[in-house]
């Protein structure tokens, strides 16, 4: 008899094996070799490649490149993944993408109304937390669905459907512009004593760990 192909991944799939984790760890550029040895984008991936058996961004978990032993896709791969959509409202299971590079990045599984499971920092590991506030401060936030999970489709950008499922290189691209100018002037106002992170203290913590 032939093989029954194995039922498509849930988004409830995805937040409650997300959940597992409370907890555990943070480690940043962590290769997700074990357990809470990974930062939000490769806990991401664990999650996704290795629970759940589902294609990376670019590849699959255990491949040359790929976690355990390489770090892998990161924030802003996640965001222009063509294996997932932009959605404008999140269901379970979805990605929310604070999209930036590195700490000024953030990535999480949504697990609620506005609720997610991310690998946060060091001082609060692998927790659950709103969504609202808990990315880097001026990030632009886009959530995504992985191809296959209900409910609904992907929302286009204006001009239609782009390569990476609604969400283009050049939107990601002055995503980035933003990010680095709300660096740059937020990293003069603490300079200068003007204390304007003040609100979530979440940028703080994230770009302590450079």
């Amino acid at each position: 008899m032939p093989a029954v192909p194995a039922p498509p991944v849930t988004g409830a799939q995805i937040a409650a094996d997300a959940g597992r984790y409370v907890g555990l760890g943070y480690v940043y550029g962590g290769d997700a070799a074990t357990p809470g040895v990974w930062d939000c984008s490769s806990f991401v991936s664990y999650v996704l490649g290795h629970d759940l058996g589902l294609g990376l961004p670019g590849g699959r978990w255990g491949e040359p490149g790929f976690p355990p032993t390489a770090h892998g896709p990161v924030v802003e791969t996640y965001a222009t993944w063509a294996g997932a959509v932009t959605v404008s409202s999140p269901a379970v299971g979805d990605l929310a993408c604070f999209v930036g590079a590195g700490a000024s990045g953030h990535i999480g599984i949504v697990t609620g109304p506005d609720q997610m499971v991310s690998a946060l920092n060091e001082t609060q590991g692998t927790a659950r937390t709103p969504i609202a506030g808990y990315g880097p401060y001026g990030a632009p936030l886009v959530y995504r669905r992985v191809l296959g999970l209900p409910p609904g489709p992907g929302v286009p950008p204006p001009g239609g459907v782009g390569p990476h499922g609604g969400i283009t290189p050049a939107m990601v691209a002055a995503a980035l512009v933003v990010a680095a100018m709300t660096a740059a002037v937020l990293g003069a106002a603490v300079l200068a004593g003007a204390g304007v992170l003040a609100g979530t203290g979440y940028a703080v913590k994230k770009v302590r760990q450079q």
